[in-house]
């Protein structure tokens, strides 16, 4: 099976395709399903000012909360992302979809500390398998011209969005409402999405191709007539059909890629996680109300919108790789800033808004890489195993966090900390071999 120009396999048949009005639709409902992603992950670190309070706990509690998710996504990411290379992309974002739902609906009546960890368990299970669903289907329904692009925007605008969403949303229902109805948004979006989903959502073309079942023909030409495209008269002829198995990806040909990946992703989330889920209680520490810390993180997220755009535009014209060491390295430096800055609204806007922007772009680039690295009929167990990993290093980082800061750390020391692991990361994903990451 030959390579395409962007790495994933030439079985693709939108690869030289005009991108048509049916692929616009499945990019803006990837769009959406990355919203809630994001808005599902940072809704406890909204409340979590407001329920430490409520609720009585302290910052080793709290941390935990933070992480449970993350634990649930690094769950999902590595036991359930490798279904959609048997079931189909349809059926798994249909699954998760229903488990993030329940479980922010069961968070918003959670009585205690246990209870609510374990809803966030399950809501992160869904979150992980989503979060490598959106980057397939913005891969696999895109064409080889705008696929980094495709990607890199929908990573780095669609979590950004929940976020600010979430945040601005957060900062008014906590003046006049109690946290549960954070996560009750979150479970009604949920349901939203499942109709919109199960009513407009194909299967990708690539999947049905690589999968080479009795019909493939037949259902992969109703997908392209569905999205606009003429039919095929037959399969191509050279189907390189993987092994859908972990151990796969760790024969010679993908092993140093995989690896390399995997380190850097660990790095990158390990402090992406902690900023993203401490950031309103900093805040809050710094003499602020959950409501304006709520704020920040919703402002943070905007710049986070700008830095989304102008790295997937850089995606299209420079090395993923270099893109993304560049913005690695930046969102260092904005960490140690955010770490110093005296308790000024203004200054916590700007700091973490400069590494949001950074934040959003080592994402997209991220994501970009990931989803051109691997053969379609390894692509998802391949996305699967890095973001899982990824995901159990995230849920390091906010219980890290907790603990540092309940040992008397303050925030510069903390920051300084969690900054040393991106400038790692940058080292590592610069040297990626040029082949592996275009």
């Amino acid at each position: 099976m030959s390579a395409g120009p962007t790495g994933l396999s030439s079985d693709n048949p939108l690869d030289n395709a005009p991108l048509r009005r049916g692929q616009i639709l499945v990019l803006l409902i990837a769009l959406l399903l990355s919203a809630l992603d994001g808005y599902d992950a940072m809704s406890m670190a909204f409340v979590a000012p407001v329920l430490a309070v409520d609720w009585g706990i302290g910052k080793t509690l709290t941390g935990l909360l933070l992480s449970s998710s993350l634990v649930g996504m690094a769950i999902g990411a590595v036991g359930l992302s490798p279904l959609a290379d048997k079931y189909g992309r349809r059926a798994v974002v249909l699954g998760a979809l229903v488990i993030m739902t329940l479980g922010t609906a069961f968070s918003a009546v959670a009585p205690s500390v246990p209870v609510l960890a374990a809803a966030r368990l399950l809501t992160g299970v869904g979150i992980g398998v989503m979060v490598a669903m959106t980057t397939l289907l913005s891969a696999e329904f895109s064409n080889a011209k705008r696929r980094p692009l495709a990607v890199a925007a929908i990573a780095t605008i669609g979590f950004p969005l929940g976020g600010v969403i979430g945040g601005l949303g957060a900062s008014v229902i906590l003046k006049t409402a109690t946290w549960h109805l954070v996560f009750w948004a979150g479970s009604i979006a949920g349901v939203v999405l499942i109709a919109l989903v199960f009513l407009a959502l194909p299967e990708s073309p690539a999947y049905l191709i690589a999968r080479r079942s009795h019909d493939s023909l037949e259902r992969t030409n109703r997908v392209l007539s569905r999205l606009g495209h003429s039919a095929m008269s037959e399969l191509p002829a050279a189907i390189d059909r993987q092994t859908i198995r972990y151990r796969a990806l760790f024969e010679p040909g993908l092993r140093p890629t995989v690896l390399r990946l995997t380190a850097t992703a660990i790095l990158i989330a390990t402090t992406a996680y902690f900023s993203i889920n401490w950031l309103p209680a900093m805040v809050v520490d710094a003499g602020f109300t959950p409501a304006q810390g709520s704020l920040v993180s919703a402002q943070a997220g905007m710049i986070g919108f700008v830095g989304g755009v102008i790295f997937a535009a850089f995606a299209s014209r420079f090395p993923p790789n270099k893109v993304a060491a560049t913005a690695m390295t930046a969102g260092a430096v904005a960490l140690v800033a955010l770490g110093f800055v005296p308790p000024a609204l203004h200054l916590f806007v700007l700091t973490a808004g400069v590494l949001g922007f950074c934040m959003a772009g080592t994402t997209g680039m991220m994501y970009t890489i990931l989803a051109t690295t691997f053969p379609a009929g390894l692509r998802a167990s391949g996305m699967g195993f890095v973001m899982g990993t990824m995901r159990i290093a995230s849920a390091a980082g906010p219980a890290l966090a907790g603990v540092l800061f309940a040992q008397g750390m303050t925030r510069a020391s903390v920051c300084i900390i969690f900054a040393i692991a991106p400038v790692i990361a940058a080292i590592l994903i610069a040297s990626l071999p040029k082949q592996s990451a275009a």
